[in-house]
């Protein structure tokens, strides 16, 4: 049986649209730019800078979530200290540091990015600023994110490409250009591994991923204030029967200068990457991987 499964019932969809419709918090967070929605397993996570900021279900008729607690706390509290008296925490005495409800959503941005690393918010960059991207942190295998557990097989973000036969998903693994893993180690370089890995994911789950990401898709531009996103897009996400899976992933790298990029310390990891991927590899500035005009803003 697959392990890999996305989409969320029209149930939900319309429970989200009414309060979409309703004005504040949710639609506070379909309309925030900053944030990136990304469809599950009958729930969503709401991405900022590469962490899940909330996660979302339906149960009954009511939108039910979790957040962390590092999140809620007030950046701006007047008084950040919490009372100890005969060594017991007061924490009841000091609710004004924690957030009491989702409608201060910039708050909650800032408590946020106090948790972001530079890699994470670089690949978030690059996510919300292409309107092709429909996924980010794939997690597959034995253990994924519907049971709540940490795995590394996590690929970063999936982008759709129009091709003259229909409309197939591109997946990407995105690196810091500091990452140690696009080091070549003699003639191993580790990212290649993990690419085969995600690759051979990509064969062997085609067909569940074909079905899920066309669920995925209908959920999108069936969302208010969410299909906006994808108005560059939405012509192509509704042509399902022309849908395919790209197997082979493309490696982004990212977050280095011009010096860095043509320093013989680096040309010989490059040519083995550019060796063994041709061109998957995307670079800073040279990536131009998708027809009708959209690129990566790298």
């Amino acid at each position: 049986m697959s392990q890999f499964q996305r989409g969320i019932s029209a149930k939900f969809v319309e429970r989200l649209n009414a309060e979409y419709r309703k004005g504040g918090w949710w639609q506070t967070i379909a309309d925030d730019r900053d944030l990136f929605i990304a469809i599950r397993k009958d729930y969503i996570n709401v991405y900022l800078n590469g962490s899940s900021l909330l996660k979302l279900w339906l149960e009954g008729d009511e939108l039910v979530g979790e957040t962390h607690y590092k999140y809620l706390l007030v950046p701006e509290a007047r008084r950040p200290y919490v009372k100890v008296v005969g060594g017991q925490v007061l924490i009841e005495s000091h609710a004004d540091l924690f957030q009491s409800d989702l409608s201060n959503l910039q708050a909650l941005k800032r408590a946020a990015d106090a948790y972001s690393g530079g890699e994470k918010s670089g690949v978030h960059q690059i996510v919300i600023g292409n309107p092709n991207v429909i996924d980010v942190e794939i997690a597959f295998g034995t253990e994924n994110e519907g049971k709540g557990c940490i795995t590394a097989n996590r690929i970063d973000f999936a982008a759709l490409r129009q091709q003259p036969e229909g409309v197939e998903v591109i997946f990407y693994e995105a690196k810091q250009f500091s990452n140690k893993e696009l080091r070549a180690w003699g003639a191993d370089v580790p990212v290649l591994q993990q690419l085969r890995r995600y690759e051979s994911f990509l064969r062997s789950e085609k067909l569940a991923l074909i079905d899920s990401y066309r669920t995925v898709c209908e959920n999108l531009i069936n969302l208010d204030g969410v299909r906006e996103r994808y108005a560059p897009m939405q012509k192509a996400m509704r042509e399902l029967p022309n849908f395919g899976i790209q197997s082979e992933v493309r490696l982004v790298v990212f977050g280095f200068d011009n010096d860095q990029k043509n320093g013989a310390n680096w040309s010989g990891h490059r040519d083995k990457l550019k060796f063994a991927l041709g061109d998957k590899l995307l670079l800073k500035g040279e990536a131009k991987d998708f027809t009708n005009g959209i690129t990566f803003a790298l």
